[in-house]
């Protein structure tokens, strides 16, 4: 399916909120402080460091929205795609968040560490979080299960299907459905897409993202 895109909407920088179990005290360059093994004196950088296991620091720069700009048609093309296979399980994308940059590391325990080369051009007088997300760089991770800094990604997104029990409904009214009096499809009862089209939230769901394991959208 390809549907027109609404313009990407500017959001705030996304932090994830580690509840105190992580902490993140930075060095400016040209200075040697203690406690810094992998970063050289000239370097600006951070140390990182989680009091627990299963703690995460997540940091997100340039975020911006966008998604799918006509609901209606979506559900509409949902019902007759599912109309065609009788498959309630059909994803459709409807929205996602891009950032321009990124970092992420996890705790595989408690007393784990990491340090990180900030960008040149941070400004040393006024380091903050954000600065961790653009183009750093990961020199030492101890004790971490997972760890990526990178570019312009995709950290979040928004799925959708046919509400299960609109289906369910749907399928009792019109299931088995009958065949044609020629060779052609049945087509897709008017009533099925008017509400599609009048009500698309009555129509769709969001998809949990732990649904969505093993699943493949059906469009955008």
């Amino acid at each position: 399916m390809n549907f027109s895109l609404r313009p990407g909407v500017p959001r705030k920088d996304y932090l994830h909120d580690a509840q105190g179990t992580v902490s993140v005290r930075f060095k400016t360059a040209g200075v040697a402080m203690d406690g810094f093994t992998a970063l050289a004196v000239a370097d600006l950088g951070a140390a990182v460091e989680f009091t627990k296991s299963k703690s995460a620091l997540v940091v997100y720069t340039g975020l911006a929205e966008s998604g799918v700009a006509d609901h209606p048609a979506l559900a509409a093309e949902l019902v007759r795609l599912s109309w065609e296979t009788w498959d309630d399980s059909l994803l459709a994308v409807s929205q996602v968040v891009t950032a321009q940059s990124g970092i992420l590391m996890t705790s595989a325990a408690s007393m784990a560490s990491a340090e990180v080369r900030l960008h040149a051009g941070a400004g040393q007088a006024q380091l903050g979080l954000a600065d961790l997300a653009a183009k750093a760089s990961i020199l030492r991770a101890e004790g971490l299960s997972e760890r990526w800094t990178g570019g312009k990604c995709t950290p979040f997104f928004r799925v959708v299907r046919l509400r299960k029990r609109w289906f369910r409904d749907a399928e009792a009214d019109y299931a088995p459905r009958q065949p044609g009096r020629g060779a052609g499809p049945v087509p897709v009862p008017p009533v099925l897409l008017e509400e599609a089209l009048d009500d698309p939230d009555a129509v769709l769901e969001t998809v949990e993202p732990e649904e969505q394991l093993g699943s493949e959208p059906s469009g955008q």
